[in-house]
């Protein structure tokens, strides 16, 4: 039985992610708009492409430039992959680029998996429940996927990160005081407040801090409930003080940072 996602980013240029899991569908000659990226996970893909049948074992990247005709099926009895649908003009946008080569390739290997682990975080991001900062985070994970494709396999130059301290600490105290408020806390407010493209914000934070600024909002976060935790407020208020969905999100994130969960946390005065 079938069982696929298709998501539409309404708020992100009209971008499409489609989670496929198939085993008898088929798809005629077609083609679209925008650029087609794509990672099979699972099962051999076909497809008919550029006068030649191309087959697609799992660990195969599918790169297709706007309009390039082709046809897609299940090569064998089950078939799962992610395909991310994006036009031109957003990749420019995300990327803070003018221009695009397009793909050379369509159907080259995966490089250390990395595009495909960027796909299934974006698929992982889409799915999970909507917190505060489930924005901040799908566009962080769409540019990932983005950088990774264009950079490695369309030719396609970024501006090299820097170590932009003023930036960074600005964009330390800007999330600490957000947090700390309530205010929203999305990527382009982040990147207007440090004066920094949006790609060149993501890369040279985890360039200077090993993390994102979603990772950072998270810590920030967990941060603040620890906090509050420590004077005996309880988990539910702690959580929504901090910002989190739920009190099941704030732990789940504490045990990722601290390695326990809140009930294992013993003070000694």
């Amino acid at each position: 039985m079938d069982s696929n996602r298709y998501h539409h980013l309404s708020w992100l240029h009209g971008i499409e992610l489609f989670e496929a899991a198939l085993s008898t569908q088929t798809f005629a000659r077609h083609a679209h708009e925008g650029f087609a990226i794509g990672a099979i996970a699972e099962g051999v893909g076909g497809y008919f492409c550029r006068g030649e049948r191309m087959v697609l074992p799992a660990g195969s990247l599918s790169l297709m430039n706007p309009e390039e005709a082709h046809t897609g099926y299940a090569d064998t009895s089950w078939l799962r992959y992610n395909m991310l649908y994006v036009s031109e003009v957003a990749v420019c946008d995300i990327l803070g680029v003018r221009s695009l080569r397009g793909f050379s390739t369509v159907v080259p290997q995966d490089r250390d998996f990395a595009l495909s682990k960027a796909l299934v975080i974006l698929a992982a991001r889409l799915n999970s429940e909507r917190s505060p900062d489930w924005h901040l985070g799908v566009e962080e994970a769409v540019h990932d996927v983005l950088s990774n494709s264009f950079c490695r396999y369309g030719r396609t130059e970024l501006r090299p990160a820097g170590r932009e301290h003023k930036a960074i600490t600005g964009l330390r105290e800007q999330i600490g005081a957000g947090v700390e408020t309530g205010a929203d806390l999305s990527l382009s407010q982040l990147a207007d407040a440090a004066q920094l493209n949006r790609s060149y914000l993501i890369r040279t934070t985890r360039l200077a801090t090993g993390m994102t600024p979603h990772g950072l909002v998270l810590r920030a976060r967990v941060e603040k409930a620890h906090q509050l935790l420590l004077q005996n407020t309880s988990a539910a208020s702690a959580a929504l003080a901090a910002g989190f969905c739920d009190q099941a999100h704030m732990i789940r994130q504490y045990r990722r940072h601290f390695g326990v969960t809140p009930s294992a946390v013993i003070q000694h005065a």
